[in-house]
């Protein structure tokens, strides 16, 4: 299960990797969700990654430094330590999908 859950975050990422390059990217939960209906794993899982998806919020600590998935994600891209610790948290939410 480890790959499915990987790839998701990994479109989530490379989105923010191009909004840090400059480059128009769709957004992170748009690609996310895309690249769920491509996996190759059970229904309940894609509907389990799909609600991790669309129900990610952010802490009241969290939004004190971000807005969203996108802002999560690009911030990530560019090395921000607190981003990629949610990006983590994040990944974890998806694995628990199996």
């Amino acid at each position: 299960m480890k790959r499915p859950r990987r790839a998701v975050l990994l479109a989530v990422l490379a989105a923010g990797a191009l909004t840090a390059c400059g480059a128009s990217s769709p957004p992170a939960e748009e690609l996310a969700l895309e690249v769920i209906e491509s996996l190759d794993v059970d229904e309940s899982v894609k509907e389990c990654m799909r609600d991790e998806v669309t129900g990610f919020t952010l802490t009241e600590e969290q939004a004190q430094g971000f807005v969203d998935l996108d802002d999560v994600a690009d911030k990530a891209a560019r090395g921000n330590e607190q981003a990629q610790n949610i990006m983590a948290d994040f990944e974890a939410s998806l694995a628990a999908c199996n």
